[in-house]
């Protein structure tokens, strides 16, 4: 695995962030977040890196790649490439949002059935 560190580039608008830093805490991945609303240096660099837009979160891997607005699945899939173990546990958490909303649609679901 390589020493340096992921570049977590994001703002707190962004709903992807806090799954995204979820994911490498719980990985244990070596990160540092900034925010590009309070370092414009930083908004400049998002910038430069997703063609004049402001897409977050973008992330810088060891590596010196760029992803931008990835999905957990990519995220994991790249991290692991670089040499991190991402547990069951840090993708639950991760896509955790993501399966209370399937889980409010079912059960909405089958109220509207009668079901339950």
């Amino acid at each position: 695995m390589e020493e340096a560190r992921v570049i977590v580039y994001g703002h707190a608008a962004c709903p992807m962030v806090p799954p995204v830093l979820a994911l490498l805490k719980r990985s244990k991945v070596d990160y540092v977040y900034i925010d590009i609303h309070r370092d414009s240096e930083a908004r400049q660099r998002v910038r430069e890196i997703n063609n004049g837009y402001e897409s977050v979160p973008t992330i810088i891997l060891p590596n010196g790649s760029a992803l931008s607005e990835p999905s957990i699945s990519t995220l994991s899939s790249q991290l692991q490439k670089a040499g991190y173990t991402i547990p069951m546990t840090a993708r639950l958490a991760a896509n955790l949002p993501k399966i209370l909303l399937i889980l409010f649609i079912v059960w909405s679901l089958l109220r509207f059935l009668g079901v339950l």
